[in-house]
């Protein structure tokens, strides 16, 4: 009964239910709360760290990751400046994109890599955060248009995270005002028409805006919370009233987020499953479960939603890499 969850490599422990108390993961909770309720000015950089530091138990410097992103920025504006080209709209989204992905001196000759041995973060699960892209120029298909949202906000350039079944890149209106894809994985720019074919979307999932939706400041905001939730649960093994508080939240801001809904359903049948083993619980309370887990499942066939195996993922991710730059 449980829904096999991948986003970007990210695979889901196997989980028990618990009631672990995290006052790190309460207080960015409450922090993407407050940004998504309108109580603090959304900041999607803070967002990211505070999401990501919960993993450390707040022992990380947000003064530190700020600088490394300031300091990229900086790269970046000279890059533009070096080749005159401020009077260009997307020339930061031009600057970031190089700097992520090619050899160029401002980055030391060392873009940003796709981490092969560990994008799912299965030896660790910081490997797949921004804080570790920066230090180590390695991430996957979630921190790295992650880190490259947050530079676009360094810049003041329009960057819009869009998802795909188990998959995340940037969009973003080029200088005729047409979505542009910006493919980190791969270090290119592909088609409309290759990213829908080679990722499986479907016309119901695009109908829907489950994926290839570029999305709004809010709808980012609210995936982030998916992600708080998935790290709560690699790092205490727990689907328990957090994961729900996560889900919820992020749906009344995100309503086809499809790993919502994924997360939401596997509570559900966890929860439903520690019921049958405590031989306390009523028909009644488990056909209630029950039925909202169906519901759930219906709402993700509705929204068109699919997944990649990690084998499968892995072997595009490379076809793509291997695929001349046009």
């Amino acid at each position: 009964m449980k829904v096999l969850l991948f986003l970007c490599g990210l695979l889901s422990v196997v989980p028990r239910l618990g009631a672990a108390q995290s006052p790190a993961y309460s207080a960015a909770y409450a922090t993407l709360h407050a940004m998504l309720t309108g109580k603090q000015k959304p900041d999607f950089q803070h967002a990211v760290f505070v999401v990501e530091n919960a993993w450390f138990d707040n022992a990380r410097s947000e003064a530190q990751f700020n600088q490394q992103l300031s300091s990229a920025a900086q790269a970046c504006q000279r890059m533009v400046r070096q080749k005159n080209l401020q009077q260009h709209p997307t020339a930061g989204n031009w600057a970031i994109f190089m700097w992520m992905t090619q050899k160029v001196p401002e980055n030391g000759n060392q873009p940003l890599r796709y981490d092969f041995e560990d994008f799912t973060g299965k030896a660790n699960f910081a490997n797949t955060f921004v804080t570790r892209a920066l230090q180590d120029h390695k991430g996957n298909c979630l921190s790295l248009p992650l880190l490259y949202k947050c530079l676009a906000q360094q810049l003041g350039v329009e960057a819009r995270l869009t998802l795909g079944p188990s998959h995340a890149w940037i969009r973003h209106l080029d200088e005729e005002g047409k979505w542009a894809n910006v493919e980190l994985t791969s270090g290119q720019l592909p088609s409309d028409g290759l990213m829908m074919t080679e990722l499986g979307i479907s016309t119901e999932a695009i109908k829907s805006g489950a994926y290839f939706k570029p999305l709004t400041e809010k709808e980012a905001l609210a995936f982030l919370l998916t992600q708080l939730a998935l790290g709560y649960e690699h790092k205490f093994g727990h689907l328990d009233a957090f994961t729900e508080r996560c889900t919820d939240l992020s749906l009344a801001y995100f309503r086809p987020n499809v790993v919502a809904y994924m997360l939401k359903a596997n509570y559900l049948a966890h929860k439903s499953q520690k019921l049958l083993a405590s031989r306390k619980a009523t028909r009644a309370e488990l056909d209630a479960l029950h039925r909202q887990y169906v519901t759930y499942q219906t709402k993700l066939r509705t929204l068109g939603a699919n997944t990649l195996s990690a084998q499968t993922y892995t072997q595009w991710v490379s076809s793509m890499q291997a695929r001349p730059t046009k």
